[in-house]
């Protein structure tokens, strides 16, 4: 190479002419200058991609969420508003993949089902499902809920994040396995439905209340009338039926039925006891008006409401 203005042949390395003392050529300058400079690959900043791992979990309704998340963050709180754990509770939960809350919920109840086991408690057959006391009692856990449900959600998303970053993947990688484990799932609203069945079904044998008690009897059928229910055959014979469960006073579970039926003109109450054991149940008394029936009595009057279609019954 020669350079441009005196001709002088320059050396490989020369950059200036040992001659005349100008500067090389203007491309080997710039292609050298070039060539030192290192290539740099943009870098993706932590906070931008925090976000999107957080919305890579979230998904549907990232939005609300990211903004409730930065008030508690910004306020240094763990209390948010939210009406959907408010009013569906374990059902939310699932919906949001968080099993772990739906079977928490669910030993809380089995507490409060407990106590009220303890106490004796007289629920209403009329009401059960909306027993006023109980619901009076669970008010405070919905109310608990919806304020810490945002925080909750929060650390759960948080503790798979952190599960993901400590993972040997890619970012994208990384993505693609927190959708799996986010969003939201009608699978896991499937999954609370059944287990609120299943403890249905387990409490009313552990933990009976006295509907269930009364159930036992009502559904139930006597020997000689398999096809009626004693429920049902009450229900058509007497007038103003009402059923409660007795435990004091006998060391057995005793239902009482009570009932009106007319007789030459006048109301007659009949009151019958029944004593449940581990598998059956029987009458143990009964009275009409206050005096009580001797047991052939108290076959002839059981005939008498099956068989009869009339409010009658003789005393």
């Amino acid at each position: 190479m020669y350079c441009r203005y005196c001709g002088n042949q320059l050396g490989v390395q020369d950059y200036f002419c040992s001659s005349c003392g100008k500067a090389a050529t203007d491309e080997k300058v710039s292609s050298e200058a070039a060539a030192s400079v290192e290539y740099m690959a943009p870098v993706e900043s932590e906070d931008s991609l925090e976000a999107q791992l957080e919305e890579s979990f979230v998904r549907k309704n990232y939005d609300f969420y990211i903004n409730k998340w930065n008030k508690l963050e910004n306020k240094d709180s763990k209390i948010s508003w939210n009406w959907a754990t408010f009013f569906l509770g374990p059902f939310w939960f699932g919906y949001r993949k968080m099993y772990i809350p739906v079977l928490l919920i669910g030993v809380i109840y089995f507490l409060v089902d407990l106590f009220f086991f303890l106490i004796h408690y007289q629920f209403s057959e009329d009401n059960y499902f909306v027993d006023p006391i109980q619901n009076l009692v669970l008010f405070p856990l919905f109310i608990i809920l919806g304020l810490f449900g945002n925080y909750i959600y929060l650390k759960h998303a948080n503790r798979y994040i952190n599960q993901v970053n400590l993972k040997p993947f890619d970012n994208e990688q990384k993505k693609t396995w927190l959708k799996s484990k986010g969003g939201t799932s009608w699978l896991g609203v499937l999954f609370t439905i059944l287990f609120v069945l299943f403890y249905g079904i387990v409490s009313a044998f552990l933990i009976p209340t006295n509907v269930d008690q009364i159930h036992t009897v009502k559904d139930g059928s006597f020997y000689n009338y398999p096809t009626t229910t004693i429920g049902k055959g009450f229900d058509n014979f007497f007038n103003d039926t009402h059923w409660e469960y007795v435990s004091s006073g006998s060391p057995y579970d005793v239902v009482r039925f009570s009932g009106i039926v007319m007789s030459d003109g006048e109301e007659v109450k009949v009151i019958i006891d029944f004593v449940i054991t581990d598998n059956s149940f029987e009458i143990h008394s009964s009275t009409v008006n206050g005096n009580k029936l001797a047991n052939e009595e108290i076959e002839t009057m059981i005939d008498t409401i099956f068989n009869s279609n009339e409010n009658v019954i003789h005393n």
